[in-house]
């Protein structure tokens, strides 16, 4: 766990003419890499196949035939007060508490805890479903994880509607292709933001957006999210949204993977097969339209990016960066088509079935791809641990997954070996710092941040001078 404590050691603070040294040395080799590069995208970002998943006209749709006859045959009891007003009218957090807890009292396959409170001292939950009941951590990380958090903006309702029909779903199908996947894979679902939820906004009871804190972590809600992914190591993240059409912004699931350049290039192009061949598969099947969140299309071409980027503090991001395949979902909100607009039913319906299909996505790619999910991202997390002792790789500060930086500035092609902070830095962070994962070791004047870490890639953006949403001041050190 992060946080703890380390042996004592001595850093090497290079003074301001080696600074200089190094510094030249760093912006030839990266002139050198943008001479090599230009033009080019991540590797990461072409779609690489797994090894494992099948073509999506060869995909098997048992799962989904097996789900989809579990919710024809859901008992009234166990029905969502959405589902029973026929799409009319939206569960409320407290009609959630009471499914919930029916739930978990009707299935041994349910666990309902609770992680943390908000600000306004509502639960927030997290519901755990396996076969044939919920397993532990430790049991866990002998299958596969899967974790969806459903509508981190309060004002975004489809998500957790989907979460909470799924997670009835998985708990009473009696079909052998449901319980032979819960046996080897555990299924979590956090409804991050009860306030907002309650209130009808897009933020927090203290009006942040939590989709923005996975960095920070200033909100309850989002320390909540990240403690689920350092404790539970999901294999896959899908986190479910909304958003509002416009003139060229009009599908009925838009999707997106991690674009942060530091995410690994496995776990990227893994999060991209998920996010397209997947989910966005997935949804099309169903007779959905889906398209790549943030890119406005005219004429069926994309012709400019409005959303999307590469911010470390949002949780596609954050979860790339901490090697978890994990994408993002948004269903439209207002009516696409003459149908919508006449009966609200229908618009509700469909905004819910959207984000029910790319949830669905994510289980098949858990399904099919579990074996290379477990060795690729554990495999990249080693790989960060090598490249932090190794002073290897290239820390971005800038760019996506399809944009090399031009900004020298942005890039670090000789990366330091870690960041000194002062020990008053280290106690207002202790807590931050243990969520991430990340260790410190004790020296002469406070802690050092090794970039030896599975979770290497946060470390230069929560100290480094150049990263827009650092925490707090850090030295680079050369030398450890």
């Amino acid at each position: 766990m992060g946080g703890r404590e380390g042996p004592h050691r001595s850093a090497h603070r290079p003074s301001p003419g080696e600074r200089n040294t190094v510094r030249a040395r760093r912006l030839t080799t990266w002139s050198k890499i943008l001479a090599t590069a230009a033009g080019a995208t991540l590797a990461g970002s072409v779609l690489v196949a797994s090894g494992t998943s099948a073509g999506a006209d060869q995909r098997d749709d048992s799962l989904e035939k097996a789900l989809a006859a579990a919710a024809e045959d859901a008992p009234t009891a166990l029905q969502t007060p959405f589902e029973t007003s026929g799409g009319a009218t939206w569960t409320t957090h407290p009609q959630s508490l009471t499914f919930y807890r029916q739930l978990d009292r009707s299935s041994e396959r349910v666990s309902v805890s609770n992680i943390g409170r908000t600000t306004q001292g509502r639960p927030l939950q997290l519901v755990s479903i396996g076969q044939p009941a919920p397993k532990s951590q430790e049991e866990a990380a002998d299958g596969s994880v899967a974790m969806f958090v459903c509508s981190v903006h309060g004002n975004e309702p489809s998500g957790r509607e989907a979460c909470m029909k799924l997670a009835r779903d998985l708990a009473t199908s009696t079909d052998s292709t449901v319980t032979r996947f819960l046996s080897r894979t555990t299924v979590l679902f956090v409804n991050a933001n009860p306030d907002g939820w309650v209130a009808n906004t897009r933020g927090n009871a203290d009006g942040v957006d939590v989709n923005r804190d996975y960095l920070e972590l200033a909100t309850p809600e989002g320390r909540a999210v990240t403690k689920v992914i350092r404790d539970w190591n999901p294999d896959v993240l899908n986190d479910l949204h909304e958003y509002g059409p416009s003139e060229y912004y009009r599908t009925d699931l838009l999707h997106l993977w991690p674009r942060n350049r530091n995410v690994d290039d496995r776990v990227h192009s893994l999060s991209q097969e998920m996010s397209e061949e997947y989910s966005a598969a997935q949804a099309r099947s169903e007779g959905f339209t889906a398209g790549i969140y943030g890119h406005y299309v005219k004429d069926g071409e994309p012709f400019l990016q409005v959303a999307g980027d590469e911010q470390v503090r949002i949780l596609r991001n954050y979860a790339g960066l901490v090697n978890v395949v994990g994408m993002l979902s948004e269903t439209a909100t207002r009516p696409l088509n003459d149908e919508e607009a006449a009966d609200v039913r229908v618009l509700n319906n469909r905004r819910v079935a959207t984000n029910y299909a790319s949830a669905l996505g994510s289980t098949q790619m858990v399904a099919e791809n579990r074996e290379t999910l477990a060795r690729e991202t554990a495999a990249a997390a080693e790989r960060q641990r090598e490249l932090g002792a190794s002073q290897g790789g290239v820390v971005y500060f800038g760019g996506q997954d399809d944009m090399i930086p031009t900004d020298p500035a942005q890039v670090e092609p000789e990366p330091m070996c870690a960041y000194q902070i002062s020990e008053a830095t280290f106690q207002d962070l202790r807590r931050t710092l243990r969520l991430h994962d990340l260790t410190t070791t004790r020296n002469a004047t406070g802690r050092v941040v090794s970039l030896a870490q599975a979770n290497r890639a946060l470390v230069p953006l929560m100290f480094d001078e150049r990263s827009e949403y650092r925490l707090a001041e850090g030295t680079p050190l050369d030398a450890c």
